[in-house]
């Protein structure tokens, strides 16, 4: 093999020196060749040789000289200036440190007019040199291990090494094998995916060889036609043509053709053409014993197999025409016994006198039938049989791995815990895995979609903990993902559960369901950590955000969201801003907040979430009692022309205007009380175009949305309408304006009562009904209890005082024994006092003492929440107000 020749005036020593260090390195080989590697090592660095270039040419004739495994390990030595250092760890955690992924640096793109200078050929020539160097050095590390897995007895050492190969060979392929190698390296590479289990790989590294070197086809097809088979899909076909052509070679010897007959049988199996299986089958059976003795055995073997795949395509016939289980525990599958009771008697026959691999595959198929049969129980045994085998190896995975789906699709989580641990305990870690009867990525997706089935039945522990139980052979990161996962529909399962018909989460469930979130942040950003240096490191660190925004645990979701922000693409960045202001905002971090959404309005105006981000920048505004920008948000999202009234963000920016228009009412009309004289009239009717206002927002909501969802504007609405009497109310008494004038602004103010009247008794008696279904909310209590107040108040406005003492009276006996009751009491002392009641009164007054007294203490705590005082300021008020009725006080 021709060898690279290094840049001389960049890499290489003096001629003296160079000879110098290969006439070292060949000592130091023939030493090896005599005493072992150690003593290698041992002389090289007293030696002083450290050329890497040396060091490869040296492994590169041991490679020629039919010592790889020398070779690879002269190559493992060999780093070159510039290459990137291993990632490094926490030294007290373990953990590795996280750093920004390296920019990408932009394609040059030569100018094909331009000329190169001199200085450029050279450089670009060492360049390429270079590149040779690092591409042989790959290779021989590579083979070097493929090598060395025949010199090793343990298999999950030789498994290792297969392991450690596959990547070094990958990175040569990648690159381009070294020159007069290509064909060597892609057999090598081929053999070592073959052997771990990625046909699909070896299938297509395997064609590269032979495209290389059309005189290893004859060598090669039926290991090529073992792994197209078992890619499966469109290469069945392929694998069938690749045996037909090995089949038809007549030099074949007996062992050969029966291990490429079993190969085309299976393919014809695997693409449905039983008809002509079934035919081969007959065939095969009929042909005679061979007359060498010493093959007699190997062809009884031989013979098993053919019958165990006769059976097969019973199994499968029959899994077509009845489905591989019964779709409910009733079915009636007599049918399917009877059709597939010989077939059974096969495989038992054959699990009973075939040898230790032919034996495991019958009895798992005979499992597969006895589930079709709905016999589950029998199932299970025939499973746990096969995966209980010694030495465990590929069929005992398949049949623990088809035991955990059987074990999850019938709900029995504990034994899918139990069993899982079993298997990975046997498997151990990645080496002990053997890829023979289900590849390892399969095997991963199988027992994902076991665990989802568990999760769909509602068996989120025994989830999560199988999940728990998959490391070291399933990586850390992906089992946690799957804990993740398991954590988060747990979460919101809980949230399912929790919520009544009126759509209220029970408090104790907000409670475990937030909890269940956050343990679901905390598993995805364990596994988004240990993914930094992958693709899987953004999704799963979003998906940690997510689920703590979900759990309210807006802190931590801070500190995920900066390193995101950063390394997230450009298109996906608005989810990030807005989550990043949703958290500061919620964290009292308003100026923050408002900074991330603003970015998001500013830099990504034609994006969907520009609509939250103005939500967002409203609440932030409001905390900060900045009312007008407020509204100026939510006037943007209504008056945006890409969104409809029925949108969400439509809706609730509608709600919360309503909201803020209404608040900036109410504090006018504040001012307007504490002012006098016609300052507070002045400001009442200042305030009075901002009432209408609210009440235009309120009630087009009301009007648009269904309840419950716009209750609270219903109610604002109702206020809005009487604070809305105020103003004419008052102007009607100035003396300074017409007579008919102040007919008008009376028949106004009678008007906005009579509407705050309706509002309230509908929406009390739509309350009312809601509560005879299920119990109300604590929101919506609270407003059924200021529904009732408000109502009687409005009609005592009115001057409707025996109406509104009634109704005064009914919010005493509905909240008897109760602070409410109290604020009833008081409002009819009112009514009756305005009535010329005055004895009435006074009666009325003492008995909202007693009732106080009434009152037991685990009410203390709603005093102040309901009424005008708390307990102690009721006791107060009250004595008082008896005192002057004894004094003889009006």
């Amino acid at each position: 093999m021709a060898d690279p020749k290094p840049n001389d005036q960049a890499k290489a020593g003096s001629p003296k020196r160079s000879d110098t260090v290969t006439t070292a390195l060949m000592a130091a080989a023939a030493l090896v060749a005599v005493g072992g590697f150690a003593m290698l090592f041992s002389l090289w660095w007293r030696s002083g040789v450290t050329d890497s270039y040396e060091v490869l040419r040296v492994a590169a004739q041991e490679f020629v000289a039919g010592r790889p495994i020398l070779a690879g390990e002269l190559a493992q030595t060999v780093r070159f200036e510039g290459e990137p250092e291993p990632l490094k760890t926490d030294p007290d955690t373990g953990d590795p440190i996280e750093l920004p992924p390296p920019e990408e640096e932009v394609p040059q793109i030569a100018d094909p007019d331009v000329e190169l200078t001199a200085e450029e050929i050279e450089a670009q020539a060492a360049a390429d040199i270079h590149q040779e160097w690092i591409r042989l050095r790959d290779f021989l590390i590579g083979a070097g291990r493929v090598a060395q897995v025949e010199q090793v007895e343990d298999i999950r050492e030789r498994r290792q090494l297969l392991i450690d190969a596959i990547k070094p060979l990958e990175a040569a392929r990648n690159n381009g094998f070294p020159v007069g190698r290509q064909t060597e390296g892609y057999q090598i590479l081929g053999m070592a995916q073959y052997r771990l289990g990625r046909f699909s790989d070896a299938a297509d590294s395997l064609l590269a060889a032979v495209e290389r070197d059309p005189t290893l086809r004859r060598q090669l097809r039926p290991i090529i036609a073992e792994v197209q088979l078992r890619s499966g899909g469109v290469a069945v076909a392929a694998a069938l043509d690749t045996i037909n052509e090995h089949l038809r070679d007549g030099s074949l010897t007996h062992r050969q053709r029966w291990a490429a007959t079993l190969i085309q049988l299976r393919s014809l199996v695997e693409l449905k053409r039983f008809g002509e299986a079934n035919t081969r089958i007959t065939e095969l059976l009929a042909i005679p014993f061979v007359s060498d003795v010493t093959l007699q055995a190997e062809q009884v073997e031989f013979r098993n197999e053919v019958s165990l795949v006769a059976a097969i395509i019973e199994v499968m016939k029959a899994t077509g025409r009845y489905g591989p289980f019964p779709a409910t525990e009733f079915e009636d599958r007599s049918d399917a016994i009877k059709d597939l009771a010989q077939t059974d008697e096969e495989l038992g026959r054959l699990q009973r006198e075939s040898g230790p691999q032919t034996s495991a595959k019958a009895r798992l198929w005979l499992a597969r039938s006895l589930l079709v049969q709905g016999r589950q129980d029998e199932s299970l045994s025939h499973l746990t049989a096969v995966r209980s085998q010694r030495p465990f190896g590929a069929m005992a995975i398949l049949g623990g791995l088809e035991e955990i789906e059987l074990l999850a699709r019938l709900r029995r989580g504990d034994e899918v815990l139990q069993t899982t641990r079993y298997m990975m305990r046997e498997i151990a870690d990645p080496s002990g895995f053997d890829a023979d009867a289900v590849t390892f990525k399969a095997f991963k997706r199988r027992l994902s979609s076991a665990i989802e089935n568990l999760r769909r039945g509602g068996d989120y522990p025994n989830a999560i903990d199988t999940a728990r139980s998959l490391p070291p052979v399933i990586d850390v990161a992906d089992a946690l993902s799957e804990e993740a996962i398991g954590y988060g529909e747990w979460a919101e399962a809980t949230i399912r559960d929790g919520t009544d018909v009126s759509g209220e989460l029970a408090r104790s469930a907000s409670i475990l369901a937030r909890s269940r979130f956050r343990a679901s942040g905390d598993a995805y950003a364990q596994s988004a950590q240990l993914n930094f240096d992958t693709k899987k490191y953004l999704p799963a660190q979003w998906s940690a955000i997510d689920a703590y925004q979900k759990g309210r645990h807006f802190r931590r979701s801070i500190r995920l969201l900066e390193p995101y922000l950063r390394y997230e693409e450009r298109q996906k960045l608005p989810r990030g801003l807005v989550a990043y202001g949703r958290a500061l905002l919620a964290e009292g971090a308003e100026d923050k907040a408002i900074q991330a959404v603003e970015t998001c309005i500013v830099e990504y105006p034609r994006d969907p979430l520009r609509y939250d981000a103005r939500l967002l920048a409203a609440e932030a505004h409001a905390e900060r009692q900045e009312l007008d920008k407020a509204r100026q948000y939510l006037m943007d999202n209504l008056q945006d022309g890409e969104l409809t009234p029925q949108s969400p963000a439509w809706r609730d920016s509608l709600l919360r205007l309503g909201e803020l228009v209404y608040e900036q009412a109410y504090q006018g009309h504040l001012a307007a009380e504490q002012a006098t004289g016609e300052q507070a009239i002045q400001l009442m009717r200042e305030n009075q175009p901002v009432l209408e206002e609210a009440i235009r927002y309120l009630e087009e909501a009301v009007e648009r949305y269904e309840k419950p969802a716009t209750l609270n504007a219903a109610y604002l609405a109702a206020r809005c309408h009487v604070l809305a009497a105020n103003w004419p109310r008052i102007e009607a008494e100035s003396p300074e304006i017409l007579e008919a004038a102040k007919r008008s602004l009376r028949t106004r103010a009678d008007q906005e009562l009579q509407i705050a009247l309706d509002s309230f008794t509908n929406l009390r008696s739509e309350l009312v009904m809601r509560e005879e279904e299920v119990q109300l909310p604590p929101n919506e209590e609270a407003m059924l209890r200021n529904c009732y107040l408000a109502e009687a108040s409005t009609m005592r406005q009115m001057d409707r005082l025996e109406d509104a003492s009634t109704a005064y009276r009914t919010v005493e006996l509905r909240y008897m024994n109760e602070p409410t009751a109290l604020e009833a009491i008081l409002g009819r002392v009112a009514c009756a006092k305005d009535l010329g009641r005055t004895k009435e009164a006074d009666l009325l007054i003492r008995q909202a003492y007693i009732v106080l007294g009434r009152i037991p203490p685990d009410y203390d705590d709603r005093f102040a929440d309901t009424t005008r005082f708390d307990r102690k300021g009721w006791e107060q008020y009250l004595t008082w107000m008896n005192n002057r009725i004894t004094e003889g006080g009006v």
